[in-house]
């Protein structure tokens, strides 16, 4: 064999390791760990930290040991390149290989309950319960809706991003302690997230749900005096198996921020009985 083939082969194999390591899940990071007790494990969502968990938290971690877990790209934690829900997942299951005694109560917020909501789809055996805060598991805007957000957020990424976060706010004030939150991190990361958001649909596995789930949202994302069937419908839960649903009021989108005690109360009670039969909208 002559050197010029040995060559080729070579760099053949350092492209091969090259790429095989650019596909490896990015480092989990735990933000921290609190409590005793059987374990439950919160992700926050897009342009949040571990620290909008913190008032829940300490409510929960006075009979459950709690693990804060960063979304990949947010605090400490490695973004994936590419970014993909399965390799988010991929990074969330390492994070509970090593921080986090399995099964465990998985819970999400918004973004981050769709990566809960993969990890418990493809491991089910790791999760005890799935709760998902503020989650659609479908997008909430056409094709034309998604189309003109992405264009906008490229033309002008800080106005557009101040929109959309002032928009999450329970009122003003918090809306743009949101935006302040989510202009600190990196663009380019959080326009990679955003297109995932808007274009990511886990409706069709619906039916594939094997673990008990508790649906925890807004008055905003589930109007008062709508059916929770047609609120199931529109946000990508028709067909889940096992599922209970709370709606808490005078709430934005970080619900955890504006009522951390009826959340914490809603998840200690779904907690105490994930493996009970569900009835939808109960």
């Amino acid at each position: 064999m002559n050197l010029r083939v040995l060559l080729f082969i070579a760099a053949i194999v350092c492209l091969a390791l090259l790429g095989a390591r650019g596909l490896t899940p990015p480092r989990p990071t735990a933000s921290g760990t609190i409590g005793r007790g059987p374990t439950i494990v919160l992700i926050h969502g897009l342009g949040s930290s571990a620290s909008h968990w913190v008032p829940a938290a300490r409510l929960l971690a006075q009979r459950h040991r709690v693990v804060l877990v960063d979304l990949p790209g947010h605090g400490a934690s490695e973004m994936p390149e590419p970014l993909t829900l399965e390799r988010a997942a991929q990074a969330l299951d390492l994070a509970l290989a090593t921080d986090a005694p399995i099964p465990c109560i998985l819970v999400g917020h918004s973004v981050g309950g769709l990566v809960a909501a993969v990890e418990a789809l493809d491991h089910p055996e790791r999760v005890r319960g799935l709760v998902l805060v503020e989650t659609a598991l479908k997008p909430q805007v056409d094709a034309h809706q998604r189309a003109a957000l992405l264009d906008a957020i490229a033309r002008d990424y800080a106005g557009t991003l101040h929109s959309v976060y002032v928009s999450f706010g329970r009122d003003s004030a918090q809306g743009e302690a949101l935006y302040g939150e989510a202009r600190q991190l990196d663009p380019a990361m959080m326009k990679a997230w955003i297109r995932l958001a808007v274009t990511s649909d886990l409706s069709g596995r619906a039916t594939s749900f094997t673990v008990p789930m508790l649906v925890v949202l807004s008055a905003r994302s589930w109007p008062d005096g709508e059916p929770w069937a047609r609120t199931a419908e529109a946000l990508g839960y028709g067909g889940v198996p096992r599922l209970e649903s709370v709606r808490i009021e005078d709430a934005g989108h970080f619900v955890m921020l504006d009522h951390p005690e009826q959340v914490a109360a809603a998840i200690e009670r779904f907690t105490a009985h994930p493996e009970a039969d569900l009835v939808a909208g109960r």
